[in-house]
């Protein structure tokens, strides 16, 4: 079967970009697939980060980089592209209402000439983490060419419900690689970064930004960190926003040798090594659609801690691979992270962990979309 992926892929960093490297590779091993990608993305003024590219600035393979959030032109360009291709399937990846704009024409003139049979929306998102006004017309706009949708989150397919009437949907866990066994170890990765063996370490990983709620995990944290000096907190991501708030919290309760800040955006085997170094992750979210955080803390084994928030606690099993705050309050955050830390819990998650990942396979995730096919 042809394929064409329409959505970003390296040399731009993120999710997104990971999730359609990931899901080429799989579906590449027996189909022909192309990847149709952005040579322009976002906007100085609309992006907060220091980099949209890794600064090897590599090129992935069977990449076609055609298109420009900005230029209209490149999308009836890419379309044509796409036709001349002329896939059995074409898979879009939406994420944002700003890049709806484009794929949204792209799949508006893809429908006209070859249907909307062919065409599937992965939907990382459907609302945006911050709104603004003309979001929803966006949301509508995009959707309006698909039939067929993937999400990761039965939350995100929710929302959709609010734009749009009569889809067919299919519900996955961001995948991993189920099979994925680490070359390093938790001891010798805390002693390469000067930590203790029987530190306790709590992790907060990913871009920092208001909605991911780290003044909840700071002030629900301090009393563990202050009334245990083997343990620690580390903060790990690039800043989207002003620290000062975080900071004066870490002061307020004097907790600043037990904090560290990593603040830059991570490669690959920098989260790789943080994720087996530490003991829990906590992700105390003021809202969420879902998170590819969550994901790879599978992937290594790593409990987490998540507020009821969103698609959030689907990727927990509660008490079991991890803890769901229910009522989302301070108070619930610090006896939880009490009950991991002096408890069997901290034992025997990571073990439940390694035993439950099916669900989060790449197999499984690709069988979302034959089911698509086989129902045309």
């Amino acid at each position: 079967m042809k394929i064409a992926l329409i959505s970003t892929s390296p040399p731009y960093r993120g999710g997104i970009s990971d999730h359609n490297k990931g899901l080429y590779i799989n579906l590449n091993k027996n189909n022909s697939v192309k990847i149709f990608s952005f040579y322009y993305l976002y906007p100085k003024l609309f992006f907060p980060g220091k980099t949209q590219k890794f600064s090897n600035n590599k090129n992935h393979q069977n990449t076609h980089y055609t298109i420009s959030t900005i230029n209209p032109l490149s999308w009836t360009k890419t379309v044509h592209s796409i036709l001349e291709f002329n896939p059995d399937l074409v898979i879009f990846s939406y994420w944002n209402p700003f890049v709806g704009v484009s794929l949204g024409s792209i799949a508006k003139q893809l429908k006209r000439k070859i249907g909307n049979e062919k065409l599937i929306s992965i939907c990382h998102n459907i609302q945006p983490h911050e709104n603004n006004i003309i979001d929803t017309q966006l949301i509508k706009y995009y959707t309006k060419s698909f039939k067929k949708f993937i999400f990761m989150s039965s939350f995100v397919k929710n929302e959709l419900k609010t734009f749009k009437d009569n889809f067919k949907s299919v519900v996955r866990f961001l995948p991993i690689d189920i099979n994925y066994q680490p070359k390093l170890d938790k001891i010798s990765i805390r002693l390469e970064k000067g930590y203790f063996t029987d530190d306790n370490i709590i992790l907060f990983a990913g871009l920092i930004r208001p909605y991911k709620g780290l003044d909840n995990l700071l002030h629900g944290v301090n009393d563990y960190l202050k009334n245990n000096t083997n343990s620690k907190l580390i903060i790990a991501g690039e800043a989207y926003e002003s620290l000062k708030k975080y900071k004066a919290i870490i002061d307020e309760y004097g907790i600043n040798n037990q904090v560290i800040w990593i603040n830059k955006f991570l490669s690959n085997l920098e989260l790789e090594k943080l994720m087996i170094m530490s003991d829990l992750l906590v992700l105390p979210y003021h809202s969420a659609s879902q998170s590819g955080i969550m994901s790879q803390s599978w992937q290594y084994n790593l409990p987490t801690i998540v507020n009821n928030v969103g698609g959030l606690s689907e990727y927990v099993n509660d008490n079991k691979s991890g803890y769901v705050i229910h009522d989302n309050s301070i108070s619930s955050l610090k006896e939880k992270i009490n009950k991991f830390f002096n408890s069997n819990d901290k034992i025997e998650m990571p073990q439940y962990i390694a035993s439950n990942k099916q669900n989060f396979s790449w197999d499984y995730y690709i069988s979302g979309i034959w089911e698509h096919i086989n129902e045309s």
